[in-house]
């Protein structure tokens, strides 16, 4: 089995399954909150035979997972939840595809050694310099947005802003934005959702682009390096394979140009939505700008971008009296995490004033918690107070509805349709 075929390989461990567990669909987001409530108080740990994972639905139990990395391993994170067809991994690996498991889904004590570096670059310090960055690019998208009423606000605000930010840490040029943008929905679709075998050619493709546009840009800071964050990963390194290793660094650029916009995108555009969706919520945020941090801490709750994520049993365990065996799928399922009754009143209750908003675990915890949590919230932030300053009449468009992405991690919305003036 070549490399990637064995990083891309899912062990089998198939049990029964429970009632809720042949019900259950990880890639509806419109309907699964009433199976998972359900669950929480009937079968807190099923097994979904669609999947082969265990799900995990308490907060208690959830946060349990995220702390044991000794037990729970994250190799599994970024696995394709379907099968890579032959011909996509082919196109990969004659290519040169040599992406690493470097964070999220790699465990101690290498996880250790990469993020000691990474946590030196993005950190809360780090974000805060960004600020007066951040919120121009945010005043010139809404300032593109002047005349227009009737709007897609993904197409024409949230979707590519995230990716220009994350070009200024990468130092690199904003016209890239757009095919970085599409680069990234073939991750996610390979990686998180069921696409055909026409689908898998044409992703795999497209990430062979991407992975190569990467490894060029680390080359080129190599030989020219700068103030931005893979020179400083070079610097770090300082020609230490010890330390980090040119392939890791490439990796990293790579997780960063995906992970670093494309959830923030997700995120900001389910805010907007919330707020918008009970007026009282969105009146409240315009009359009292105060609120908008909670605001944002809410909609990471109940709309968190990342609803679903992945570890791997490398034990026998037993999670609330359910027994796993080693070599096991979990879903660890936030988005029921955060609506547990037992730390969230009237939990499916969008309040921009709830006090423990920020009690959610969109971000993870552990060892594995986002380091670009902080930037997130920033960009969430700056988004949400100026568009509300500027559109305080803005509307839902009631006849055109929110679809999602269909990926089993992620809540994705494809568009929303806003009257700017009501």
């Amino acid at each position: 089995m070549s490399d990637l075929a064995k990083i891309w390989d899912t062990p089998d461990a198939r049990c029964p399954a429970g009632s809720i567990g042949h019900g259950y669909d990880p890639f509806d987001h419109q309907e699964m909150h009433a199976s998972l409530a359900l669950a929480r108080k009937r079968e807190p740990i099923f097994y979904s035979p669609d999947i082969d994972h265990w799900v995990v639905t308490r907060y208690d139990d959830v946060f349990a997972i995220l702390r044991d990395p000794e037990r729970f391993s994250a190799a599994n994170a970024n696995t394709p939840i379907s099968p890579v067809s032959p011909e996509a991994l082919a196109i990969l690996q004659n290519g040169g595809y040599a992406l690493e498991g470097i964070q999220v889904n790699c465990d101690p004590p290498r996880h250790t050694r990469i993020r000691n570096s990474a946590a030196q670059l993005l950190n809360i310090r780090q974000f805060s310099y960004l600020e007066d960055d951040v919120r121009r690019l945010v005043v010139d998208a809404l300032d593109r947005m002047h005349g227009k009423r009737r709007v897609d606000l993904l197409k024409e605000f949230t979707y590519e802003l995230p990716a220009r930010v994350i070009f200024l840490m990468l130092g690199i040029s904003e016209e890239d934005a757009a095919q970085v943008k599409e680069w990234s929905t073939n991750r996610l679709l390979l990686s998180f959702s069921r696409p055909t075998h026409r689908q898998q050619v044409e992703a795999a493709n497209n990430l062979l682009k991407f992975w190569h546009y990467c490894v060029d840009l680390v080359a080129k800071r190599i030989e020219e390096p700068r103030d931005d964050y893979a020179s400083n990963l070079l610097r770090l390194r300082n020609g230490d394979d010890k330390i980090l290793t040119i392939n890791e660094i490439n990796s990293a650029a790579f997780g960063l140009l995906f992970a670093g916009h494309e959830t923030t995108t997700s995120q900001v555009t389910n805010a907007i939505n919330a707020v918008l969706t009970e007026r009282e919520n969105w009146e409240a945020i315009c009359a009292e700008p105060s609120l908008v941090p909670n605001a944002v801490e809410e909609a990471l709750r109940m709309y968190g971008a990342v609803v679903n994520w992945r570890r791997r049993t490398n034990c026998d365990v037993e999670i609330s009296g359910t027994r796993i065996p080693a070599g096991s799928n979990i879903l660890i399922s936030f988005t029921s995490a955060n609506r547990d009754e037992k730390y969230f009143d009237e939990p499916d209750r969008f309040d921009v004033r709830r006090a423990n908003a920020r009690r959610h675990l969109t971000f993870g915890n552990g060892i594995h918690i986002c380091l670009g949590a902080p930037l997130a919230r920033l960009e969430m932030k700056t988004m949400l107070e100026e568009f509300s300053k500027r559109y305080p009449k803005a509307r839902l468009v009631s006849d055109r509805k929110v679809e999602y992405a269909p990926a089993f991690a992620f809540r994705a919305p494809q568009s929303l349709w806003i009257d700017l003036e009501g």
